[in-house]
C-alpha cells in the first residue's frame, strides 16, 4: 500500500473556538493533496500546518452544513489570487451546485482555472 498522509484541521465543531475549528481534513497521497470539506477557517489551518495551496486537485464537501462547506468560496478566491492555473474538482452533493454556481457568479468572476463540479 502507498504511503499517504492525513492533515486534521478541524472537526468536531459547529462553532469555532480557540481550540477547534470546523470540518476540513486534507489527505496526501502521491504529491496530490485532497481536500474533505472546507469550514471556516480552513486557510489559516493550511498555512499552520504548512500545506501548499497549489497541490489541492480535489475538494470533497460531505453534506450541505455551513461547518463543512463556508470556507469554500473564500478558498477557492484565494486560489485565485495566489495565480492557480490549474484545474480544480469540487464533489458535493447534488443540491448544492445551485447555491455554489450563485457564490462562483457573485464572488468569483475571473478565474484562470477551471473548476470542475
Amino acid at each position: 500500500m502507498e504511503p499517504f498522509k492525513i492533515h486534521i484541521l478541524g472537526c468536531g465543531s459547529a462553532l469555532p473556538t480557540l481550540r477547534h475549528n470546523p470540518s476540513s481534513q486534507v489527505v496526501e497521497l502521491r504529491g496530490k493533496q485532497f481536500m474533505i470539506d472546507c469550514g471556516e477557517g480552513t486557510q489559516t489551518q493550511m498555512r499552520r500546518s504548512r500545506i501548499g495551496f497549489n497541490k489541492i486537485v480535489a475538494i470533497f464537501i460531505s453534506h450541505i452544513h455551513g461547518d463543512h462547506c463556508f470556507g469554500l468560496i473564500g478558498m477557492l478566491s484565494s486560489f485565485g489570487l495566489l495565480g492557480r492555473t490549474m484545474p480544480l474538482a469540487i464533489y458535493a452533493p447534488k443540491d448544492f451546485k445551485p447555491v455554489f454556481d450563485m457564490l462562483l457568479a457573485t464572488f468569483c468572476t475571473d478565474f484562470d482555472y477551471e473548476i470542475q463540479f
